[in-house]
């Protein structure tokens, strides 16, 4: 094969690298005439391996070598120095991601780094600043590959439960916040176990420990698989399950795009619309709380994850088990189902009834709209109708956005005038909640390109372009 190879730099935990199968698959199929390079941490991509035999891989240490070569298209999706000073140096027809700009810049900081593609950069900037996004991070792996925004064209595989009644627990995450405890899942499991359905504990090496003390207290010792399973073996034994029930993790991702049926127990500083599964038809359960999908908790405590009981998780499994009627949505929680609209984008629909309405799912699809407007402005139905049904629901709201816009123009007005060129660090912080998504993604388009007069002058632009919407609500 003599056409450039396509290199794909994944450095991060085996979620991420399992996260980015729908852009390896899209070009493995879009684009057999290129080899397709990735380069990722061995103990996560050795796994994967007999799942995509068609991919090369590539470990960190290769990056040296890898930055000599020409590539048709190479895409970072790792913010680790070794792959950006890789993507700085490598030559490619086109490249997406971050990548290094100076040695000497401050370490650790983006203004080290530039960030080439529309979407790369909106990814970039939901860093410590996601609320009220609602793209997922596997449509943002993809999106900068499309003239157009539309994803419909993706494949995507359908969960179908094996008819087993076996249930797979994925026990740990990347953090203990993001995950039950052995208490928790020890009274799951048996409570599972009483009605006749049989559960198996999943996961790696790391969660062996925690394998054998949930066995023992539930009192399911045959039950533990943890640790004793390559990825391809977890891959085989997952198409048996009729449901994995799992927090947001690696064994996750790899159950939803296996075709698996899933219900994500969404705890902790995570977002379902951005991590949760992707493929259509998944079950997500998280707390009716308006704090879930946060990046960081700054509460006293994690109120989401002390709303998770064990009788309320179990109770709401063997509904879907039983596929007749309405699942069983526990007290105080909320339960939704992933799809896709009709641009392919993934979906996160509300199943249950809240006790009290809330603006932000609108408000969610708003933001949706104007991100999406601002690469195609062939969606500016999209946000005229998204908008107006804000307005609708909460007047209120659109008259505070409208309001806080105003704000920001005259600020950074002000900013010029002063002869600033730079914002302070700080800046997108001091937005209000409803606006900083979209003064984050301001801020750093700014800062990506320098803050040179043309920048400014496209903020200025996009800032009004978008205020001018609301002038024409009733």
């Amino acid at each position: 094969m003599s056409a450039d190879p396509i290199l794909v730099l994944q450095m991060h935990r085996m979620g991420d690298l399992i996260l980015t199968l729908p852009l390896l698959l899209h070009l493995l199929r879009h684009h057999p005439e290129h080899e397709l390079w990735v380069t990722a941490e061995p103990q996560f991509f050795q796994g994967l391996m007999p799942l995509l035999p068609n991919v090369v891989f590539f470990p960190p240490s290769h990056c040296d070598a890898l930055a000599q070569r020409h590539y048709e298209l190479a895409i970072n999706l790792s913010s680790r120095p070794q792959a950006l000073d890789c993507q700085a140096r490598l030559k490619a027809a086109r490249k997406l991601g971050p990548e290094l700009l100076a040695k000497n810049s401050v370490p650790g900081s983006f203004s080290n780094q530039h960030v080439c593609g529309y979407w790369q950069l909106y990814r970039a900037a939901l860093t410590q600043n996601n609320w009220n996004n609602a793209f997922h991070w596997a449509d943002l792996h993809l999106l900068d590959l499309f003239t157009h925004p539309n994803l419909s064209g993706v494949a995507h595989p359908r969960a179908k439960a094996a008819g087993t009644r076996r249930v797979g627990l994925v026990l740990g995450a990347s953090e203990a916040a993001k995950r039950p405890d052995v208490d928790f899942w020890a009274r799951l499991a048996r409570r599972l176990a009483a009605e006749g359905v049989l559960p198996l504990l999943l996961g790696g090496p790391a969660e062996q420990e925690m394998g054998r003390e949930v066995a023992r207290k539930a009192g399911l010792r045959g039950a533990d698989l943890c640790g004793r399973l390559s990825l391809k073996d977890l891959a085989a034994l997952m198409s048996t399950l009729d449901l994995c029930v799992t927090p947001d993790t690696g064994p996750m991702h790899l159950a939803d795009m296996t075709g698996v049926p899933v219900l994500n127990l969404s705890m902790g500083p995570v977002h379902a619309r951005e991590t949760g599964p992707s493929s259509p038809g998944q079950y997500v359960l998280r707390a009716a709380m308006s704090c879930v999908g946060c990046w960081q908790c700054h509460r006293s405590q994690l109120f989401c994850k002390q709303a998770f009981t064990p009788p309320g998780v179990a109770a709401l499994i063997l509904s879907l088990l039983h596929s007749s009627g309405r699942p069983a949505v526990p007290p105080g929680m909320a339960l939704s189902r992933t799809g896709r609209d009709a641009m392919g984008l993934h979906t996160l629909e509300r199943l249950d009834a809240p006790a009290e309405k809330s603006c932000r799912p609108l408000l969610e699809d708003f933001w949706q709209a104007v991100f999406l407007f601002l690469y195609d402005p062939d969606q500016r139905g999209l946000l005229v109708q998204r908008l107006e049904r804000l307005h609708a629901a909460f007047p209120l709201v659109t008259k505070n956005i409208a309001k806080d816009l105003a704000s920001l123009c005259g600020q950074c007005a002000q900013h010029l005038r002063m002869s600033r060129a730079d914002l302070p660090g700080g800046f997108w912080r001091s937005q209000p909640p409803a606006i900083r998504l979209f003064t984050g993604y301001i801020h750093m388009r700014l800062q990506n390109d320098g803050y040179s007069s043309h920048a400014w002058n496209t903020a200025l632009k996009t800032l009004d372009e978008i205020s001018s919407f609301f002038t024409r609500l009733p």
